[in-house]
């Protein structure tokens, strides 16, 4: 594994999504739902920098063994998101697969948006509404700041490992 990406460099692109979020105009606060648990990092680090919010989480499993498999939610949110401006804060935009389950799951509640955010996209990943940091070429599997090694450990790195993928 090779340091991808630096806690400076990371520390500067959660800023500048934040800062492209804060641009935006809301009517009331905006909620911001975790996607657990590989988002835990990020979503901290990201409404520091936010004004007045509210926060909730959402746990879904997609991946077993470093491979997609069937998407399952296994906490969903507690706070009323009717009516409301929500930010979808996950890890990686990669299939769209698990981010495009709980954009339909959330849509239940009725909220006024929800705008996927990601710290990470693969390049052939396409999604107009998404607000992303990082995008990913080559590199198909990443540990540190939130993201674990296939043993469950290396989520509390402040920078990014990753493994390159084979050409």
């Amino acid at each position: 594994m090779i340091t991808l990406f630096t806690e400076l460099e990371i520390q500067n692109k959660v800023g500048e999504i934040a800062y492209h979020i804060k641009k935006r105009q809301h009517d009331e606060a905006p909620v911001f739902i975790c996607v657990l648990n590989g988002a835990f990092m990020f979503f901290t680090d990201l409404v520091k920098q936010m004004g007045e919010c509210h926060i909730d989480f959402v746990r879904a499993k997609s991946y077993e063994n470093q491979s997609q498999g069937e998407i399952r939610i296994l906490k969903s949110i507690d706070i009323d998101i009717e009516g409301k401006d929500v930010y979808l804060i996950d890890d990686i935009y990669d299939s769209g697969n698990t981010m495009n389950r709980l954009v339909k799951h959330l849509n239940y509640n009725n909220p006024k948006s929800i705008t996927p955010v990601t710290l990470f996209k693969k390049e052939f990943s396409h999604n107009e509404d998404l607000i992303w940091g990082f995008e990913l070429s080559k590199e198909h599997w990443l540990v540190g700041y939130g993201l674990d090694a296939a043993d469950g450990t290396k989520r509390n790195l402040k920078h990014i490992l990753g493994v390159q993928a084979e050409d």
